[in-house]
């Protein structure tokens, strides 16, 4: 299980293949293991990092309230330890959120930042429903009711209508070996809350390039298209009729997308 010991935690990662390293950061709650199957498509030519952020999965979940920026700094923190060269980083929603912060704060560490339905603050609608989700919790809901209740957020009426889909996100939520605690959500959950990148985004001076779509309910697609006018330079590419995760719902056009941006 390898892990290192950054900021007085122990984090988990994942480093497979070859290349000029590209490193993936986890959306609100998730884990590294929501990217296994995107992540597979890069081994061959790049150097994949996959991690659990700090109230997830295998990380450390220290009772603290968290930030977005103590999130990047444990990001800068994993890259100095694993002397990695300037990287691409791939972050969705709060991932993208720390991507943002690491470009911002830790520009010479950054090849390029590909933000995937990300935001600059959380809509105070999605606010609402994750606050919600964690009354549930610590009410000791079961996970597949929580999940239940979340997945119209996520995903597009199109994807959850396909036979079998619910079901099968139900059970992979169920059953996940590593699910976050009340603990890791509620920390997680005051880092969404208290990020605000709108004063100091049009500093960013990597790359970037801002996924989205137009089916997402967690952030509109205005607020993304936003984004993408206020770093300089950006590119915005939109994933007609997908929900907030569009490298699940349109994997073959996400990953022709993606090897377009991170061409070794």
């Amino acid at each position: 299980m390898p892990m290192v010991k950054i900021n007085n935690i122990n984090l988990y990662y994942e480093s497979w293949g070859k290349g000029k390293p590209l490193v993936f950061v986890n959306a609100f709650s998730a884990r590294h293991s929501s990217y296994l199957t995107l992540s597979e498509n890069y081994t061959k030519t790049h150097q994949v990092i996959l991690f659990d952020n700090r109230g997830c999965g295998q990380s450390d979940c220290p009772d603290i309230p968290y930030t977005i920026e103590m999130m990047a700094d444990d990001l800068a923190e994993l890259c100095r330890a694993l002397q990695l060269p300037s990287c691409y980083f791939f972050g969705t929603s709060m991932g993208g959120a720390i991507v943002q912060m690491l470009a911002y704060k830790y520009p010479e560490l950054v090849h390029s930042a590909i933000l995937c339905n990300s935001f600059m603050t959380l809509d105070i609608r999605f606010a609402l429903c994750a606050k919600a989700q964690l009354s549930l919790m610590q009410t000791g809901t079961p996970l597949k009711t929580l999940a239940q209740d979340i997945l119209g957020w996520i995903f597009s009426s199109a994807y959850l209508e396909k036979p079998g889909v619910i079901d099968s996100l139900i059970e992979m939520r169920s059953t996940d070996p590593y699910p976050i605690s009340e603990i890791g959500y509620r920390n997680q959950l005051h880092a969404l809350l208290s990020f605000n990148s709108r004063p100091w985004v049009s500093q960013i001076k990597a790359p970037t390039f801002v996924l989205g779509s137009d089916r997402d309910m967690i952030i509109a697609e205005e607020h993304m298209k936003e984004m993408a006018r206020l770093i300089p330079k950006a590119q915005y590419y939109s994933f007609e009729g997908a929900g907030h995760v569009p490298f699940l719902e349109q994997p073959e056009r996400f990953h022709e997308i993606i090897s377009n941006l991170i061409i070794p």
